[in-house]
């Protein structure tokens, strides 16, 4: 029997697309809005990254900082504009931010493609799976329903959402299965390998092309990181994967 944790967002789900969407839907709202004063759409995406990165700073992935990232980022075009910012605009870019979020948008998407076949067959091996994802704990609990992630992680002691770190979660359960061996399964080199393979797990990384540049990422992954191409690869590859380490 082995310890698995994965990663959720970038690693058994996509979410990426949510907040592409949602950007994409606002521009042209803005575009329909602003008109003849709207400036080159270049503008639009600008604004919108630089102060959302600003505000991830402090905010990190609390519910209500991307939809109101679009508010502040209307307000900086229109100062950039000269003009006076409309409320129901920026109503208008509250309520497209929060589509990014929804229970029902997860309910109509699969998983990541192999992602349901190979947790069942780890399942079928006999192995412990936990899922330990960082954000705002309402969004994460509705992709817990949305996606019916209770087929493979039932509970709160199997579907773990903390804040930011992931260290600390990641300690105690490798404390409390020191016996097994341990691996860890993420998109994201700083949120999930560094701290994986500070705690004694086998880093597996399977980068996703949606992940989003913060201005805090980790390049270089932890030594012993091993790196896949596609989730199905855990199936393929599952006797190397879960050698006992030296």
């Amino acid at each position: 029997m082995n310890l698995w944790v994965f990663d959720l967002d970038g690693t058994l789900i996509t979410s990426g697309i949510d907040y592409a969407r949602a950007v994409f839907h606002w521009g042209l709202m803005l575009i329909d809005e602003m008109e003849h004063h709207a400036p080159h759409y270049e503008k639009f995406i600008e604004f919108l990254h630089r102060i959302d990165k600003e505000r991830f700073k402090t905010m990190r992935a609390h519910r209500e900082r991307f939809p109101g990232s679009m508010v502040e980022a209307y307000r900086e075009i229109c100062r950039h504009g000269g003009i006076e910012p409309n409320p129901a605009v920026e109503q208008r870019s509250w309520e497209i931010g929060m589509t990014a979020l929804s229970e029902v948008t997860y309910r109509n998407r699969g998983m990541i493609p192999g992602a349901e076949e190979m947790l069942r067959f780890l399942q079928d091996k006999g192995d412990l799976l936990y899922c330990v994802t960082a954000g705002d704990p309402v969004v994460q609990w509705m992709k817990w329903r949305g996606y019916n992630l209770r087929r493979f992680f039932p509970s709160q002691r199997e579907y773990l959402v903390v804040k930011w770190d992931k260290f600390g979660i990641l300690n105690l359960l490798r404390k409390l299965h020191r016996e097994k061996t341990a691996v860890m399964v993420g998109d994201s080199i700083g949120s999930d390998l560094v701290p994986a393979a500070k705690a004694g797990y086998r880093p597996i990384f399977i980068p996703h092309p949606s992940v989003w540049d913060h201005g805090q990422l980790v390049k270089d992954v932890p030594e012993g990181t091993v790196q896949l191409w596609d989730i199905s690869e855990i199936v393929t590859e599952y006797e190397n994967l879960t050698k006992p380490t030296g």
